[in-house]
């Protein structure tokens, strides 16, 4: 197989790697075929071209696909929407009072919400947001249950 031909493989697979998720499988089966393509135009027989794309090729997938899936692994996805609220911390407006529903806070970016809890919480007070569930988010006072006056 012509050079011109491995090149034109190796784009083809850039292209599917780009396309598709995975952990650089394409990737490497292009970087095996760039690998051929140069052995091919240094005079390497077609035999010898096949077995430098499947040996460089396997070799890759046998290392960059582990180290790739460990890198991913160690950086946890970051929340976002509505699940990056849970943690922050917010102000109550209006008392929460779990019988009747009724409570508001604001957001320390200024954001209102309504909220409930299982516990009342009086005005002024700080809480964590734990969830949101529907148009409320579910609250609770911190461990430390101090409400500094800002």
């Amino acid at each position: 197989m012509p050079a011109l031909w491995w090149l034109v493989l190796a784009l083809i697979l850039l292209v599917i790697e780009m396309v598709t998720p995975g952990l650089f499988f394409f990737a490497c089966l292009a970087t095996g075929s760039l690998l051929s393509a140069f052995a091919a135009w240094m005079g390497a027989s077609a035999l010898v071209t096949w077995l430098v794309f499947f040996a460089s090729s396997g070799v890759l997938i046998l290392t960059v696909a582990p180290l790739a899936r460990r890198w991913t692994n160690r950086i946890p996805p970051s929340p976002v929407g509505l699940d990056s609220l849970s943690g922050q911390r917010a102000r109550v407006i209006e008392a929460i009072d779990p019988a009747s529903g009724k409570g508001q806070v604001r957001l320390e970016n200024g954001a209102l919400w309504r909220a409930t809890s299982g516990s009342p919480i009086p005005t002024d007070s700080w809480v964590l947001v734990q969830e949101v569930v529907g148009t409320r988010l579910r609250v609770a006072l911190p461990a430390d249950h101090t409400s500094p006056k800002e």
